[in-house]
């Protein structure tokens, strides 16, 4: 590296009149390290440095030198070569909402459309059958997938099935018929015991055919499964109950939405089974659910755990916040994230105040609040207001003895406690009547949840016309019509039943009957008579079959 020079040798280069290069003044090293802009360096004067930069190190660059016939050419190529104009960044839009202490200082008002489930959703008042309603959710296009892919998966276990969307519907119609009606086996369905047997069950499908459909029922092409996909198996499957969930979601008479977890029950190997210590149901997959406050399932996403793929804005936001935008996606309603420059307290410093304490912040269109209850609770509304403040019973502490307290608690509180539990409520309507046959198939509880969860939707949509339905009527209903309908009488064996005295001709019978007898004979043993064990009619005829013999 050259030594740097001193001002003076650079004067003494200029009045030589060569033509130094580039002059390069270095900062003067202070020991001050910055990251802040040194100002506009267009805007200096060289004739007016301070002494601070005046005594700092310079270095010279020579330039490229141009010579021969050539300088002017490469002068004139220079010259035309054109240098695009750098693009000017757009400003972004200053789309920050105001946030007002206040409310009072907003034009927020609480519409309270919430309250009323049909300003929101016009229900048409149709009178459907149960069938109907059923075959809305369950639709024709996911019972003939069914059997497409139960007989492709047959083919290539090198079995011949043709399974028809009748008999899909048949089987479905037993396994909806399990959930009010559980047989140990399955086989009880069609023994001939009167304790057991079952006369709508055994004239629609024979025994062997149940037990067929079942083995080969299959849910996708196995050859073609999409790649990082725990549940590819399924995923068509689901895909096209999640269209027609949220394609009658309107008909379900509630706009309220509330998102939760569903456990469907498993004791198997996977690896996505979860175990939640303390939940009715411990073992099993889990699904994210999004449903109504009457327990209409709206949409649902199975999850995959920490080792699958992660949604959408997973990484930035977290699991939950990642779940609420991707079903809230799934909707039919657009949403939008509306907090943005919201600062409400600190939760830590929440805690220290007295329980009924609340922040809250105003825009234009929506209200955020935080209120002290056993935890601190976060709530925002575009319907629902602070007022009317009421008070709520709670257990608390006076005079370090445990008491019933009274606490503040707004209107917006009180909304969303009204609306919420729509998981829940869905979530007892299943269990209460659940497929009670258990696959040797990992996803068959899945198959199984996708049935009583269809049954379940398609309830509700009945009971708003007709209110006098409770769901064990409408399982029966909709199970009743299936076998009635597309069950099909097993034909019998002609020979089945019929005396051996026909089934038998009379030659074969007395040349095996001779055959029977002739060792007897050699073992000295002269009974001819047959034994009732045998079925046959006991013979008495004794002296004329032993004159043949001799």
């Amino acid at each position: 590296m050259p030594r740097p020079l001193t001002l003076d040798e650079i004067a003494e280069e200029l009045e030589a009149g060569e033509d130094p290069g580039d002059i390069i003044l270095f900062p003067p090293d202070d020991g001050v390290v910055t990251d802040e802009d040194s100002g506009d360096e267009n805007e200096a004067n060289i004739l007016h440095l301070s002494s601070r930069m005046l005594r700092s190190q310079v270095e010279i660059q020579n330039r490229p030198s141009i010579s021969g016939d050539n300088c002017l050419d490469n002068l004139e190529e220079e010259e035309e070569v054109e240098v695009p104009a750098p693009k000017k960044k757009k400003k972004k839009e200053n789309t920050i909402k105001k946030w007002y202490n206040n409310v009072s200082n907003t034009c927020f008002t609480t519409c309270g459309k919430g309250d009323c489930d049909e300003e929101v959703f016009s229900n048409s008042q149709e009178e459907m059958t149960a069938v109907e309603c059923f075959e809305l959710l369950y639709s024709d296009d996911i019972v003939k997938f069914i059997a497409d892919m139960s007989n492709l998966y047959a083919l290539q276990r090198n079995h011949t099935l043709n399974v028809t969307s009748n008999e899909i519907r048949v089987y479905i119609a037993i396994l909806l018929l399990t959930g009010y009606l559980t047989p140990k086996y399955m086989r009880m369905f069609w023994e001939v015991k009167s304790d057991t047997h079952n006369d709508l069950v055994a004239s629609s499908i024979r025994r062997n055919r149940f037990f067929e459909i079942q083995q080969y029922l299959h849910l996708s092409d196995s050859t073609s499964l999409p790649a990082n996909d725990k549940f590819a198996k399924v995923r068509e499957y689901f895909t096209k109950l999640n269209v027609n969930f949220t394609a009658n979601f309107t008909k379900a008479g509630s706009s309220h939405i509330s998102i939760d977890e569903t456990i469907v029950p498993y004791f198997g190997r996977h690896g996505t089974k979860q175990h939640i210590h303390g939940k009715p149901i411990r073992f099993g997959y889990k699904l994210w659910s999004a449903a109504t406050r009457h327990g209409y399932l709206v949409n649902f996403e199975p999850y995959q755990g920490a080792s699958g793929p992660s949604l959408k804005m997973q990484s930035e936001l977290g699991l939950g916040a990642a779940v609420i935008l991707e079903l809230h996606s799934r909707l039919p309603i657009e949403l939008e994230n509306r907090l943005e420059n919201c600062n409400l307290p600190n939760s830590k410093d929440m805690k220290k105040e007295p329980r009924g304490k609340l922040y809250h912040k105003a825009s234009e269109e929506l209200i955020a609040a935080k209120w002290h209850d056993n935890s601190i609770v976060t709530i925002a509304s575009n319907c629902h207001g602070l007022d009317p403040i009421t008070k709520v019973d709670r257990i608390g502490f006076v005079d370090k003895k445990r008491a019933k307290i009274q606490v503040d608690c707004p209107a917006i509180i009180k909304m969303y406690n009204k609306y919420m539990g729509g998981v829940d409520r869905f979530d007892e309507n299943v269990d209460s009547m659940r497929v009670a046959l258990r696959g040797k198939k990992w996803w068959f509880p899945l198959f199984a949840f996708g049935l009583d969860a269809s049954c379940q939707n398609a309830w509700l949509i009945k009971r708003n016309s007709e209110n006098n339905w409770t769901y064990c009527d409408f399982r029966r209903n909709v199970a009743t019509i299936y076998l009635q309908k597309y069950g099909k009488s097993p034909t019998r064996n002609s020979a089945c039943g019929v005396p051996v005295q026909i089934r038998v001709p009379t030659e074969c019978r007395s040349v095996r009957a001779a055959q029977n007898w002739f060792k007897c004979f050699q073992s000295d043993n002269f009974d001819i008579k047959d034994g009732p064990h045998s079925g046959r009619p006991v013979t008495n005829e004794v002296d004329v079959i032993l004159e043949k013999v001799e």
